[in-house]
């Protein structure tokens, strides 16, 4: 009996126990799944930008100095010609001064010229006339027949003292007359190289002229013929050195030297006089003063500017890389972001204009990038977008109105053919799909789905397969 007892007892155990493993096997398997909805698909990025000034423009002094005096300050709004600052010419002024003490002395020495010319005239025609004298009594020594030592020591001594009188005269001559002509540009270089010739010629005979000397102070008085026509010659030789400058006239080539050197003193200071207007620095646009170096160094250099200038429109400038600026183009619509803490804000903006080339731009990662450079501006509440502000600006690449999309992962490849799960009437299905443009996450369904569709978003769930009855959740 007893064992009769236990052995119903067995086999209500295991009906119970098939019962529930048949019960688990037929119930329905509870599943995550999407039920498509149309939607606006929207592929897009988004850059930081910074509101600055459509141009700026950079002004540099004319001249370099001190500055004086400052004008205009940062922030203000001028005007073609208002006076930015001046600066300090006290130099440019001494200089002027000196060029100025330049012309008088030049006028001064063009006076001087006829006054120098009339005395040397006047000193060589009396050295001449000396000469001659001395010639006379050359010829009556020779003959005499009474000549002594003494007389004859006493012409050579002349004929020396005039030789010296001559090297003198043509040194002066050659230093403060040919020197300066040829120099300038006004003598040639063969009566140049004459006046050089003549010096060392009178040289030669003072020489010449000693050892004469010499020869008389060892004998007694000389009654050679060859003598006295040896001291004929050199007396002959000084009046004509005397006579050849007496036919010089350098007044003319002298006071042209002079002009010329005063002209171009006179242009040295037409343009010191020209810096003097130039120093003080008035804006050349309309705009507003971003930037006043000048007012920090309180020095003006040719080098560099005295302030900068924004002129034109205030623009949002944003880089954009090369990778997506194929979707920029000038009158594209924008979003303009401005972030606040009370929430972000955004308003309509549109491209304006975009760079011809590309900067090296560094990450926040510290990765070279390739960036060129887009303009947009504000298409509402333009007083919202203060110069330096940061704004995001969102660029569309791509939209699509009614577009079907479902996540990546409810996607797999079945034999080269795009596969979903899909719920039919509680059953799940493989269902072909030609897959559209993938944005970001998600992936646009071009076709074998229609809105309603229910898929499961996992496709990866190896419990997943065909025919097999499904809750969706």
């Amino acid at each position: 009996m007893k064992r009769a007892v236990k052995i119903i007892l067995l086999v209500i155990v295991l009906g119970g126990i098939g019962y529930v493993a048949y019960v688990q096997m037929t119930a329905p398997l509870n599943v995550n799944a999407i039920s498509i909805v149309p939607e606006e698909a929207r592929l897009s990025f988004t850059e930081t930008g910074i509101v600055e000034y459509e141009d700026q423009v950079f002004v540099y002094p004319p001249v370099a100095g001190k500055v004086l005096s400052i004008a205009v300050e940062e922030g203000q709004t001028i005007t073609k010609g208002d006076l930015i600052c001046q600066i300090d010419m006290s130099d440019t002024a001494f200089a002027i001064g000196e060029a100025n003490a330049q012309i008088a002395s030049f006028e001064a020495q063009i006076r001087n010229l006829e006054t120098e010319q009339v005395r040397n005239r006047d000193s060589l025609n009396i050295q001449k006339n000396n000469l001659l004298k001395e010639l006379d009594t050359l010829n009556v020594q020779e003959n005499s027949a009474t000549v002594t030592q003494e007389e004859q020591m006493e012409m050579q001594n002349k004929i020396l003292e005039q030789n010296l009188a001559d090297i003198a005269r043509l040194e002066n001559e050659f230093n403060t007359v040919t020197q300066i002509l040829y120099d300038s540009g006004e003598l040639p270089r063969v009566e140049y190289d004459a006046a050089k010739t003549a010096i060392d010629n009178v040289k030669a005979q003072y020489e010449q002229n000693l050892q004469q000397m010499e020869i008389i102070k060892a004998g007694t008085a000389q009654t050679d013929p060859a003598y006295y026509n040896a001291s004929r010659e050199a007396l002959n030789e000084q009046i004509r050195g005397i006579e050849n400058s007496l036919s010089k006239d350098y007044t003319a080539a002298m006071k042209d030297s002079y002009n010329a050197q005063i002209q171009s003193v006179r242009v040295n200071i037409e343009r010191l006089n020209d810096s003097v207007l130039d120093s003080e620095v008035y804006s050349t646009v309309d705009g507003t003063i971003i930037n006043l170096p000048v007012s920090k160094s309180n020095l003006a250099s040719n080098a560099s500017p005295l302030a900068e200038i924004a002129v034109g429109r205030s623009l949002i400038a944003v880089y954009v890389s090369t990778n997506d600026i194929d979707s920029v183009s000038i009158g594209k619509d924008v979003d303009l972001i401005l972030r606040r803490r009370e929430g972000d804000q955004t308003y309509k903006g549109k491209v304006v204009e975009i760079d011809d080339k590309a900067e090296i731009k560094i990450s926040s990662l510290g990765v070279e990038e390739r960036k060129v450079k887009v303009y947009v501006e504000p298409a509402e509440h333009k007083e919202l977008f203060l110069i330096g502000y940061d704004v995001d600006v969102e660029f569309l690449v791509f939209s699509k109105r009614n577009a079907l999309l479902l996540p990546k992962t409810a996607i797999f490849n079945d034999d080269g053919t795009d596969i979903v799960w899909e719920v039919k009437d509680g059953v799940l299905q493989k269902t072909p799909i030609i897959k559209g443009m993938e944005i970001h996450s998600e992936v646009i369904i071009d076709g074998g789905l229609a809105a309603g569709s229910v898929i499961i978003s996992d496709a990866s769930l190896e419990e997943l397969s065909e025919g097999i009855n499904v809750v969706a959740q």
